[in-house]
């Protein structure tokens, strides 16, 4: 557990944005809750979106958004990929210091290999064609290198690299971490539900030692930070 202290696309599926919101805010709670890729986030945000500020509907309020016109976090639409940095940028500072920020993550080595074998079964994923017509999970690594979205701490810090979050807990402690997560936020702690699990090898078959020493050089900064080893 690792804990730090100030140290949309649009889819035509109504139902995939609304439990795939990238950014829940809760006025009611005070918390902002950043949505990572492949550590339950579906499954938490179940829990939380109740409690948080309905997403703006309607073609307007998504033109507004991308055009950058809109700058009230009630009435804008988070992208499916935007970092704290976005909520930041259209909340009052005293608000946005003063909310209990969180998010998970998880070992990049197991990340990857999760997010690949995720994207190879949804023939509907945007990446599908790419990732389905590479060699092998060694050239995903290559195609996942210079993506922003791929590194955990982008979507945590600021330009400078400060983590903005509260508490960032894990996925292999999910159990007990989301317990603090539910504690801090100062709501009842439920068990998480089982979304989007995929069956797949253990990860460490993925990897030669070629593999794995891109993945020790690229996110070197993540693996140290939140402690992880192969």
């Amino acid at each position: 557990m690792w804990y730090a202290r100030n140290t949309v696309k649009i889819t035509r599926n109504k139902q995939a944005v609304k439990t795939h919101k990238p950014m829940l805010i809760s006025d009611s709670h005070r918390f902002i809750f950043l949505r990572m890729r492949k550590v339950a986030s579906t499954s938490m945000q179940a829990i939380l979106r109740p409690l948080c500020i309905p997403e703006p509907d309607g073609k307007i309020a998504h033109l507004l958004s991308r055009a950058r016109l809109e700058w009230d976090y009630h009435k804008y639409v988070f992208r499916a990929h935007e970092n704290i940095l976005a909520a930041r940028r259209r909340m009052p500072t005293e608000l946005f210091d003063s909310y209990f920020k969180f998010a998970f993550v998880r070992n990049p080595w197991e990340r990857l290999v999760s997010e690949y074998e995720f994207v190879l079964t949804r023939p509907e994923h945007g990446r599908y064609k790419r990732v389905k017509g590479l060699a092998n999970f060694k050239e995903f690594i290559h195609m996942q290198i210079p993506r922003s979205d791929a590194y955990q701490l982008n979507m945590l810090c600021d330009r400078n690299g400060r983590l903005l979050m509260d508490f960032v807990g894990k996925l292999e402690n999910l159990d007990q971490d989301w317990q603090t997560a539910c504690t801090r936020a100062g709501i009842p702690y439920q068990a998480l539900p089982r979304k989007n699990v995929t069956e797949r090898k253990p990860y460490r078959s993925y990897y030669d030692s070629e593999s794995r020493q891109l993945v020790a050089k690229h996110w070197a900064r993540e693996i140290e930070l939140f402690e992880y080893t192969y």
